[in-house]
C-alpha cells in the first residue's frame, strides 16, 4: 500500500511513501504522517491512498501515523485543493494555514559530546573550543537551534562538520514534541453491582452511592468532594468496585461573554418575514444558493441569520457563520450562546489558543458541533452537513488574507457553498461593488431590507467643511465647533457617543520645523506614529521602537513638533474638553491583550463609557442602543490612499459608522468633519444613498477596465538591495512579452512600479499587475512569471484578486 504526502514546504508536489504492514488498516485521507525527508522528517498529509504504485525508484515508508481519526476528509480536500491551484499556493503549505497549527511533529539536529572521543592534538578555533564547552555539561546533547543561540552564531556548520569528522562529536536526528496534544485527565466508574457482602468504610460506600447516581466522574472532581481520595480509589480499584480510565479531555474558548440581550421573543416585521421565506426556500432546495441580503443599518440582519441557522439546525444540518473582526465574535457570541444550546458551537479565530482551536476542530469534525462562529479562517472548519454559509459585512476588507495565503474568505465562502450545495448568504449595509454587481446581474439572489426595525430613522448626518472651520487661534480645529456642541448635548441626555479616526498613536508623525527632518523608520521608508502617554516612537510596519527624542538628530534644533492627529490625540482632546465624561479608547494598541476588546465592549454596554474613541473596529455591526451620536473625524483619510477602491471604502465607512447611533429609542445624530464635502462618496453617504453611489461608481470601473469589469492578479517583488529593481524591471519585459503568447491578447500589464510603500521590514518593495477579463489566461501567466523569477534574490509573492495595494 502507498500513500501521496502533501508536506509544508514551498513546492506543488505531493511525495509518494510505502505503508508498513502495521500501519495500512489505519491509514486514510486526512491523517498526518511523520515521514523521512531528506536527512530530516517531518510532518505530512496524506492526500491520497493507492494499493500499488508505479515507481522506478525505492520508495521511503512513513515512520509513524499519530491521528487515530483524520482531520478532513474528500471533501473538505477538494475545498483545499481548489485554494492552492486558484491562490497559486503549494497545496502543502495550504494544508498548513488551514489545519490547526502546533500539531506538527519536526524532527530537529542534535549534537553531543562522543562517549571516546580519539587523543588529538589537532588545532581547534576558538569556536570550536566553545562548542565543546557548550556541549560538555550537558550529556544528553543539545539541539542545533540551542547551540546557535547559547554560542551567539548563526553559522557553525563548518565547526560542526570538523568536530565531527575529528570524532569529537556525534549528531543524531530527534523528533520534536508538537506543541499541542491531545490533553486527557482519569476518570472512575463502577465496574458492576457491589456485592452485599463486601465491606467499605463510610467514605468507601459514599463514592460509590455518588456514582452510582450520577455516572462516570473526573477524579480531581472526586478529590475535590472527599479527603484522601486517592488512597480509597486505590483501595476500591483493588476490590475491583471500580475502574479507573483515562478520556480526552476538550477544551474550548472559555465561557460566553455577557454583552447585550440574546434578543429572544423578536417578532419579525413583514419585510423580515418575506426574506427569511425566500431564505427558507434556498436552504429547502439543497442545492447552492448565493444570495445577498441589503439591508440598512439596523434592519434587523442578525436576526435573520439566527433564525435561518435554527432553520438548518432543524434539518440536522451544519451552519458557518463569519465576522469580519475577531471584537465583533464577542457581542454575537453572547447571543448565539442565549439562543442555541453551548455544547453545538465552536469559536474560531486567531486570539484563542492552539489547543482550544486543535479541540474544538476535532469536535466539529466528529460531528459534534453544528454552529461555528468566528472570523475568516473559521471557513475551513470541517462542518459536517453543510447547509448554510453566512458573511457578514460580506464588504470588509478584513476578509482579505495579505501575507502567506492571500485568500478572501468571502470569496472562498461561494466556493464552499458551491461544492457543499449550500445556501451562501452575504450580508451588508454597503455591499461590494462587485457583489452589488453580480446580484443586479441575476447571479446571486437579492433580498431587501430597506428600513430600520420598528420603522426608527436612519440617523441625521451633518456635514462640517473643514476647509473654512476654526478654532479661537485661528487653526482648523482636531473637533469642529458643532460636533462639540453635539457632544455635550448628548452628555447632557445621559447617552453615548463614538468618536471615529482611522488612525492610532497621539500624532501621525514628529518633524523638525528648522530642517525639516521627519523621524522615519530606519527599516521601512515611512514615519513612525508618536505615542506620547508611552514617550515612544513606533512603526506599525516593522514593529520598531524608540524613544522620543527631544532633539533633532540631523540639525540637533530643540523646536521638534507633533503633526497630524490619531486616536490617542483625540481621546487627550476630549478629555480636555469634557472633563466630566468617562472616555475611553478602542485600537489596535489598546486591544492588544486577550479580552481587552471584550472589556470594552461590556464597559460601553453597561454605560461605563460615555465616549469612545476608536479606529475602524468601532465602525462594524456592534449594536449598542445608548448611542446617539457619531462624530467622523477626519474623513478624508481613506479618499487619499493609491487605490481604485477608495472612494468605495470611503463610502463604506461612513455609512457603517453612522449606522452604529439611533439603534435604540432616541434618533440617531452624525457629524462627519471633511475637507471635501462635495465628493460623491460623501454626499451619498450623507444621505445613505446606497444605490446612488455604485450608480456614480460603476461607470468609472466600466471606463477604466477595474473590477467587476476584470479580474486582477498582484505580483509583488521585495529584495534586500536596492539593484532587486532591475531584475524587476526585466521580469516586467518578460511578462509583456507572454501576455502576447499565453493570454493572446487577453490581458494586460500594468508596471512594474514602485510600492506606496517602497520599503518595508529593511526590503525594497515592487509590484506588476495583471489584468484580463479572464482568469484563467491570468493565473497561467502569473504561474509562468514565477516559475521565470525566482532568481536575482528576489522574493515573489502573489496576490490573486488583491484588496491592498499598499
Amino acid at each position: 500500500m502507498f500513500v501521496r504526502v502533501a508536506i509544508q514546504i514551498p513546492s506543488a508536489k505531493t511525495f509518494l511513501y510505502a505503508v508498513p504492514g502495521t500501519f495500512a488498516p489505519f491509514v486514510a485521507v486526512g491523517k498526518r504522517v511523520v515521514c523521512p525527508f531528506g536527512k530530516r522528517r517531518v510532518t505530512g498529509f496524506i492526500v491520497a491512498v493507492m494499493p500499488e504504485a508505479v515507481c522506478d525508484r525505492d520508495v521511503r515508508e512513513i515512520l509513524d501515523l499519530p491521528d487515530p481519526e483524520p482531520l478532513f476528509d474528500e471533501e473538505d480536500l477538494a475545498f483545499y485543493k481548489w485554494i492552492a491551484g486558484y491562490y497559486l499556493y503549494p497545496p502543502g503549505k495550504v494544508l498548513g494555514e488551514i489545519l490547526p497549527g502546533g500539531i506538527d511533529v519536526k524532527s530537529d539536529r542534535w549534537f553531543r559530546l562522543a562517549e571516546t572521543p580519539p587523543a588529538t592534538d589537532r588545532h581547534l578555533s576558538f569556536t570550536q573550543q566553545e562548542l565543546l564547552k557548550l556541549l560538555a555539561p550537558c550529556p544528553q546533547g543539545l539541539s542545533l537551534n540551542r547551540l546557535r543561540r547559547a554560542s551567539g552564531k548563526n553559522d557553525l556548520y563548518a565547526d560542526i562538520r570538523r568536530l565531527e569528522a575529528a570524532g569529537l562529536v556525534v549528531s543524531e536526528e530527534r523528533l520534536n514534541r508538537p506543541a499541542v496534544r491531545v490533553k486527557k485527565e482519569r476518570w472512575a466508574g463502577l465496574t458492576s453491582a457491589v456485592p452485599p457482602e463486601m465491606r467499605l468504610t463510610t467514605k468507601q460506600a459514599a463514592l460509590v452511592a455518588l456514582l452510582r447516581e450520577r455516572g462516570d466522574a473526573p477524579v480531581r472532581n472526586l478529590k475535590a468532594l472527599f479527603s484522601n481520595a486517592a488512597d480509597f480509589l486505590r483501595s476500591l480499584k483493588e476490590k475491583d468496585v471500580i475502574r479507573l480510565y483515562e478520556k480526552e479531555v476538550f477544551r474550548g474558548p472559555g465561557s460566553p461573554p455577557k454583552i447585550g440581550g440574546n434578543g429572544n421573543g423578536i417578532v419579525l416585521n413583514a419585510a423580515q418575514t418575506a426574506v427569511l421565506g425566500d431564505i427558507r426556500e434556498c436552504i429547502s432546495a439543497r442545492r447552492f444558493s448565493p444570495c445577498l441580503l441589503h439591508g440598512v443599518t439596523g434592519s434587523g440582519k442578525t436576526e435573520i441569520y439566527l433564525q435561518a441557522i435554527a432553520e438548518v439546525l432543524k434539518g440536522e444540518g451544519g451552519a458557518i457563520y463569519l465576522v469580519p473582526e475577531i471584537a465583533l465574535t464577542a457581542q454575537l457570541l453572547a447571543r448565539i450562546c442565549g439562543r442555541f444550546p453551548e455544547r453545538e458551537i465552536a469559536v474560531l479565530h486567531s486570539g484563542i489558543s492552539r489547543s482550544a482551536r486543535y479541540d474544538q476542530w476535532k469536535r466539529i469534525r466528529r460531528g459534534e458541533v453544528r454552529v461555528v462562529v468566528g472570523a475568516r479562517s473559521a471557513l475551513f472548519a470541517p462542518v459536517r452537513n453543510l447547509r448554510l454559509v453566512i458573511v457578514d459585512e460580506e464588504h470588509d476588507p478584513s476578509y482579505k488574507q495579505d501575507d502567506r495565503l492571500r485568500y478572501n474568505a468571502r470569496d472562498l465562502a461561494l466556493v464552499r457553498g458551491r461544492l457543499s450545495q449550500a445556501t451562501v448568504l452575504l450580508g451588508s449595509a454597503t455591499p461590494a461593488i462587485q457583489t452589488y454587481f453580480h446580484a443586479a446581474e441575476g447571479r446571486y439572489r437579492l433580498l431587501n431590507l430597506p428600513a430600520r426595525i420598528d420603522d426608527r430613522p436612519l440617523p441625521r448626518v451633518e456635514v462640517v467643511d473643514l476647509r473654512t472651520a476654526r478654532d479661537e487661534q485661528g487653526r482648523t480645529p482636531l473637533l469642529s465647533r458643532p460636533l462639540v456642541a453635539a457632544i455635550r448635548e448628548t452628555l447632557a441626555d445621559g447617552k453615548q457617543t463614538l468618536l471615529f479616526l482611522n488612525r492610532r498613536g497621539f500624532h501621525t508623525f514628529l518633524l523638525c520645523p528648522d530642517c525639516g527632518h521627519v523621524f522615519a523608520c530606519p527599516n521601512c521608508e515611512i514615519a513612525l506614529t508618536h505615542h506620547a502617554a508611552a514617550g515612544v516612537l513606533k512603526c506599525h510596519h516593522c514593529d520598531f521602537a524608540a524613544k522620543a527624542a527631544p532633539l533633532c538628530p540631523k540639525c540637533l534644533g530643540q523646536r521638534v513638533r507633533s503633526y497630524g492627529a490619531g486616536t490617542e490625540r483625540v481621546e487627550e482632546e476630549a478629555k480636555r474638553l469634557f472633563p466630566e465624561a468617562r472616555i475611553a479608547r478602542m485600537d489596535s494598541d489598546t486591544t492588544s491583550r486577550k479580552g481587552d476588546a471584550e472589556r470594552i465592549l461590556r464597559g460601553l454596554d453597561r454605560r461605563e463609557i460615555d465616549i469612545l474613541v476608536g479606529t475602524q473596529m468601532i465602525t462594524k455591526g456592534h449594536d449598542f442602543p445608548e448611542i446617539t451620536l457619531v462624530g467622523v473625524v477626519a474623513a478624508d483619510a481613506s479618499l487619499n490612499i493609491p487605490d481604485f477602491r477608495a472612494a468605495e471604502r470611503t463610502f463604506q465607512i461612513l455609512t457603517q459608522v453612522s449606522g452604529r447611533g439611533g439603534r435604540g429609542d432616541q434618533p440617531g445624530r452624525v457629524v462627519i468633519q471633511t475637507f471635501n464635502p462635495g465628493h460623491y462618496a460623501i454626499v451619498r453617504a450623507q444621505n445613505h444613498d446606497y444605490e446612488g453611489f455604485y450608480s456614480d461608481e460603476i461607470p468609472l470601473r466600466r471606463e477604466l477596465g477595474y473590477p467587476p469589469f476584470s479580474r486582477l492578479i498582484g505580483i509583488h517583488f521585495s529584495s534586500l538591495k536596492k539593484e532587486g529593481k532591475q531584475a524587476v524591471r526585466e521580469i516586467g519585459r518578460e511578462a509583456r512579452d507572454l501576455t502576447e503568447a499565453l493570454a493572446g491578447g487577453k490581458a494586460d500589464v500594468i508596471g512594474p512600479a514602485e510600492s506606496p510603500l517602497a520599503r518595508l521590514r529593511g526590503r525594497y518593495r515592487w509590484q506588476l499587475l495583471l489584468r484580463g477579463k479572464e482568469s484563467g489566461p491570468l493565473h497561467l501567466l502569473a504561474q509562468k512569471l514565477l516559475e521565470r523569477a525566482e532568481r536575482d534574490g528576489l522574493e515573489i509573492q502573489v496576490d490573486v484578486d488583491p484588496v491592498n495595494f499598499m
